[in-house]
């Protein structure tokens, strides 16, 4: 069964407001950078009614930990890839089913 996107919004009596997007990808899902030549790229996810945007914190000064951070990004999608690739249902094989 898959499941839909979904957004959290959580309220404590002593903490700040917490925001959580759970997003489901799937075909219709979009995904992009956006490439600019006067300020830097911006990533983009959006898949049903949630919208998720990564950038720098001050786009108009990179730092060297704006490039660290973008590369720990990089290797936990990579991580992500090689373990959901570990998980792929082979074609005519039912989910569930030991081989």
């Amino acid at each position: 069964m898959a499941l839909p996107t979904v957004t959290t919004i959580r309220l404590g009596p002593k903490g700040p407001i917490r925001v959580g997007a759970e997003l489901r990808l799937s075909g219709d899902s979009f995904i992009a950078c956006h490439i600019y030549t006067d300020h830097p790229p911006i990533l983009q996810v959006e898949d049903e009614h949630v919208s998720v945007s990564v950038s720098p914190r001050d786009p108009r000064h990179v730092t060297a930990d704006d490039v660290a951070q973008a590369q720990r990004l990089a290797d936990a999608l990579a991580a992500y890839i090689a373990e959901l690739d570990k998980h792929v249902i082979a074609p005519g094989k039912s989910e569930g089913v030991a081989a």
